[in-house]
């Protein structure tokens, strides 16, 4: 293939997918902000760790406003909060007919189709859990599975050719349901929000039943939201979002959770915890808060939902403590 394509954003996703398809010889350049990061890629090189074999790729990165020429694919990898800036970067490089991808966490893909419309954007979804370990150097111990698709879920000559380029770095699939697998992914990205309280695993937070009941209920209302937004949930390998929906009888969801716990390990550390004890802004106002709007829209309570995101806000200003007793807190919410 011919497309030439630009990555917005070269952390860990973007990294890593991008320096496969770098090692594979396409013709995709690099994009970031962070200045060690882009210098350090510069002189040594992006550095890729993956389960098939550490590599090195010289490649080309830039700041965005270095950026030159057209591009056939945008490849959208930054966090959910940076899109708009994103979007301002990438669009006047864009062919005209070319296509925006959101690499991303959260329901990324309407904002990017009101700028270049339906059939020009495809939303991705990625279950490989990875890191930034040091400027230029990303890593993961997962192989990674995407999926692609566009929001009215029919399949493109685009869509097809992208799907093409992709699985020759990486194991995929086309859907024609991508909302519903982004809402399926955004019921583990808000589990991430609830453990992130506490510098302390589900294990140690979620250890009594009473905690356990609170999960099941938190999960009810992130379910009940997208069920309602028309998503149609797919199974996950952790759980079956679905089990957790509030037409299920408690019991029955409690016994969901129970059966999810026990594959919580001790060390875990879940979701935007280390963002937050580096003073990092997380996702939580383009994730759970995403949650909280739509239930809002739709007249559905997500009072859990809430009082997590507000206890979010107050971790990330300095104004709350991460420890056990914010659970404690949490429960009082459920008991109301």
């Amino acid at each position: 293939m011919s497309n030439r394509m630009i990555v917005i954003g070269t952390g860990p996703i973007g990294g890593i997918i991008g320096g496969r398809l770098a090692r594979a010889g396409h013709d995709i350049s690099f994009v970031d902000i962070d200045k060690e990061h882009v210098a350090r890629i510069r002189k040594d090189g992006l550095q890729v760790d993956v389960p098939d074999g550490a590599f090195n790729v010289k490649v080309n990165i830039a700041f965005p406003e270095e950026i030159k020429g057209k591009y056939d694919i945008g490849l959208i990898a930054v966090r959910s909060n940076y899109t708009p800036d994103a979007l301002r970067t990438v669009l006047p490089h864009l062919t005209d007919n070319g296509l925006l991808v959101s690499m991303q966490n959260g329901i990324n893909p309407p904002l990017l189709a009101e700028k270049v419309g339906i059939d020009r954007t495809i939303g991705m979804a990625i279950r490989m859990g990875c890191r930034k370990v040091a400027p230029g150097h990303v890593q993961t111990a997962i192989p990674g599975h995407l999926y692609i698709g566009h929001l009215h879920g029919k399949t493109t000559p685009q869509l097809d050719d992208l799907q093409r380029t992709l699985s020759q770095v990486m194991d995929m699939e086309i859907t024609d349901n991508i909302l519903g697998v982004l809402w399926s992914k955004l019921t583990y990205t808000c589990l991430g929000y609830y453990g992130s309280m506490a510098d302390a695993s589900l294990v140690e937070s979620c250890a009594s039943e009473a905690c356990r009941r609170n999960l099941t209920q938190f999960f009810a209302e992130v379910v009940a939201v997208g069920k309602a937004s028309d998503a149609r949930f797919i199974s996950l390998a952790e759980y079956n979002p679905l089990d957790f929906h509030p037409s299920i009888p408690f019991e029955k969801r409690l016994a969901a959770v129970d059966q999810f716990a026990k594959s919580w390990k001790i060390e875990d550390r879940k979701g935007p915890l280390r963002q937050i004890q580096k003073g990092i802004k997380t996702e939580v106002d383009f994730t759970l808060a995403y949650v909280v709007r739509q239930g809002e829209k739709l007249r559905i309570a997500t009072p859990l939902c809430r009082k997590v995101l507000d206890m979010i806000h107050e971790l990330e200003q300095g104004m709350r403590k991460l420890g056990l007793q914010n659970y404690d807190e949490l429960r009082s919410v459920s008991a109301k």
